[in-house]
């Protein structure tokens, strides 16, 4: 992701999973990084989409519906639920609490969305993957199932108590370019639910195959592209739907609190104009009781703090961070919810795994969003400022090993403290030069190391942020 936009990638990543495997974590192959899950792909797919604990809540009054848009059979221009421009679960009144809910302050997760049994690992916020360019601001709960043979689908649990405002239901396209691959669907369904503890605190998950227990029984079912706002009541622990394929590797899961503010984005406007959560999103950890907290963090692939990850490294007068194109439409791009949003996207920041190696995030590296880890791991972005003058990073493969062990993470099981380094061969070479404090210089050579190259030419590209 999602940037937010968020276990599989997408069904419109197909092909990206074809050419670099299923399963939803990070895969690496041609110098660039891939999840084949939500936040996966050169298509801005959100987290563990593929293309990535028993229920007793009451009943509530019945669902009342509000589509966003016309029932299709797939739905193109939005490659997930939560792309920028894409969310269909509007809040009442302009607010970003339903009209049900009911007081302030933040929730308590007591419960695991996945049952610990069926989590294969998680993965923080702040991946890059694809089109998931600038830190992705949701974390992933892979699951054990969708790599099993065959797949199975694993239930997915209210992690508090709380009311459940939003119902989405997203149809989605599958890949053409997929025929080979026994999963493959000509469509298929994308469930999304939002869940509030009060009127500032929720936590909200997609790529569910469907709603289960009380909750779907309630909410009955839903036409396709649409959302219903049930205001439906449920415990922790309660029953609430299933994911896994054909839909994803898992669930997406952002945690907002709305009397949190980051404060490492220069420019925070442009991010909360198109998703009203990015600056607002919290660490899952903080808000989870023990023991279930440490239970959940010994399947955490990222041992380093904070544990849930960090998508705003923004340092303003230095290169480290978010940058945008000039007249690309900065962070919600021309397209705003269009394939492509991201294309004027640029991050040069640390890998979310691992913050110790410097990673470069392009929305279009020869005509698609790739990521590269930087050989040598220097000079740190954030020292990097107009003094320094031109910069020169040559590029890596993404590589993940278990600084234990030493093997190489196969993107299916849990791995031990993972590191991230750059592979042996240079794919190419970026020059980076602020110009001023808000202003960058950039340009890409392919296939070059940076003894063969110079200096800008007519190639360079201006960013800003």
């Amino acid at each position: 992701m999602t940037e937010s936009r968020g276990m599989r990638p997408t069904r419109s990543a197909r092909a990206v999973l074809a050419r670099h495997g299923r399963f939803p974590v990070v895969v690496v192959l041609a110098a660039a990084i891939v999840i084949a899950g939500g936040a996966a792909a050169y298509v801005a797919t959100r987290g563990p989409e593929r293309s990535a604990t028993a229920s007793r809540p009451p009943q509530q009054s019945a669902a009342s519906s509000s589509p966003s848009s016309s029932p299709s059979s797939g739905l193109p221009p939005c490659p997930s639920a939560t792309a920028t421009g894409c969310d269909r679960s509007r809040f009442q009144n302009g607010a970003r609490g339903s009209s049900a809910c009911r007081g302030k302050g933040p929730g308590t997760i007591t419960a695991s969305p996945i049952a610990l049994d069926d989590v294969a690992f998680i993965q923080p916020m702040g991946l890059m993957i694809g089109g998931h360019v600038t830190p992705i601001d949701h974390g992933y709960f892979y699951i054990l199932g969708a790599t099993a043979n065959p797949p199975q689908q694993a239930p997915v649990y209210a992690p508090m108590d709380g009311n459940i405002s939003a119902v989405t239901r997203t149809v989605r396209n599958g890949d053409p370019s997929a025929k080979s691959d026994q999963t493959a669907v000509a469509t298929y369904d994308d469930y999304a639910v939002t869940i509030e503890a009060t009127c500032t605190f929720r936590v909200r998950f997609s790529n569910m195959v469907r709603l289960a227990g009380t909750l779907g029984d309630n909410v009955g079912q839903l036409g396709g592209n649409q959302t219903k706002t049930p205001n439906f009541s449920v415990k922790a622990g309660d029953l609430i739907g299933y994911t896994g394929l054909p839909t994803a590797y898992g669930i997406d899961v952002w945690v907002e609190n709305d009397e949190t503010t980051l404060t490492g984005f220069v420019k925070p406007a442009q991010y909360t104009a198109a998703e009203a959560w990015k600056t607002h999103m919290v660490d899952l950890f903080d808000y989870t009781e023990e023991p279930l907290k440490s239970r959940l963090l010994a399947l955490d692939e990222r041992d380093t703090a904070p544990r849930w990850g960090k998508i705003d490294d923004d340092v303003d007068g230095k290169l480290v961070g978010n940058w945008f194109r000039v007249g690309s439409g900065g962070y919600a791009g021309l397209q705003h919810s269009g394939e492509g949003y991201w294309d004027g996207h640029l991050a040069v920041v640390y890998d979310g795994n691992d913050r110790a190696q410097i990673v470069v995030s392009f929305g279009n590296y020869q005509g698609k969003a790739q990521q590269f880890a930087v050989v040598g791991n220097s000079p740190d972005p954030a020292g990097v400022d107009q003094s320094t003058g031109v910069i020169k990073y040559e590029l890596g493969q993404i590589e993940h090993y278990s600084a234990d062990t030493g093997r190489v993470w196969d993107n299916r099981t849990y791995l031990s403290h993972i590191r991230t380094r750059a592979g042996r061969d240079v794919m190419g070479t970026v020059l980076f030069q602020l110009v001023d404090g808000r202003s960058l210089r950039m340009e890409i050579f392919p296939g070059k190391r940076a003894a063969e190259v110079d200096g800008f030419d007519s190639g360079a590209l201006m960013y800003e942020r």
